[in-house]
């Protein structure tokens, strides 16, 4: 009797290597969206809750609270070609580091000022927008008005800039801060096409 060859035809191997060629060209490209929308909402929410940290320090210790963008982990910058990627939250006490109480709450790191976040970073591939460098919150929760240091709009871009992605929503993340000190994140891409369009946030580099 004649022995029958298991395993597959030619044709056979061929539709596989289609079908999976077809998997592969729908599915990667999405896998590596998923990837960058995750280090977008981690970035976006991780600057929100550290504007939250600041807030609820100041009205828990009853003084000023600075959240302000640093380069060396310890002390606030004010270099406007330095994207908002690194900050620190410090208690901006003058009083409590022993040094002149006039710059009580002026959104510089005073003498012994306690640190409250050491140093927090967001992935390089994230670019933020914005004109300020700090956020000063008094001992009410809300924020000192700071001119052009204040920290308001922050837009969170990567290689996408401000395109649609999964859901219709915006690549980019666009973080405000409000006249009472309450932050809020969106990815609504209609609000943030209309905030960069009136210069409210700033295009995506």
């Amino acid at each position: 009797m004649k022995a029958r060859s298991a395993g597959f035809t030619l044709i056979e191997l061929m539709f596989t290597v289609v079908v999976l060629a077809v998997l592969l060209g729908i599915g990667v490209p999405n896998f590596r969206d998923f990837v960058r929308n995750g280090r977008m909402t981690a970035a976006a929410n991780d600057l929100l809750t550290d504007i939250n940290l600041a807030r609820s320090e100041a009205v828990k210790r009853r003084v000023p609270v600075t959240l302000c963008k640093t380069t060396d982990g310890t002390s606030c910058s004010t270099d406007a070609s330095v994207p908002f990627r690194r900050w620190i939250v410090f208690v901006d006490d003058a009083n409590a580091a022993a040094v002149d109480a006039t710059n009580d709450g002026d959104g510089e790191v005073d003498g012994a000022a306690e640190t409250v976040l050491v140093d927090r970073a967001i992935a390089a591939t994230i670019t933020p927008v914005t004109a300020g460098n700090r956020i000063v919150y008094q001992s009410s929760g809300f924020p000192v008005v700071d001119g052009t240091n204040g920290l308001t709009r922050v837009l969170m871009c990567d290689a996408r800039k401000t395109a649609v992605s999964v859901g219709g929503s915006s690549a980019a993340r666009g973080i405000t801060v409000s006249a009472t000190g309450r932050p809020a994140v969106t990815r609504d891409k209609t609000l943030i096409d209309l905030a960069v369009a009136s210069g409210g946030f700033g295009g995506c580099p």
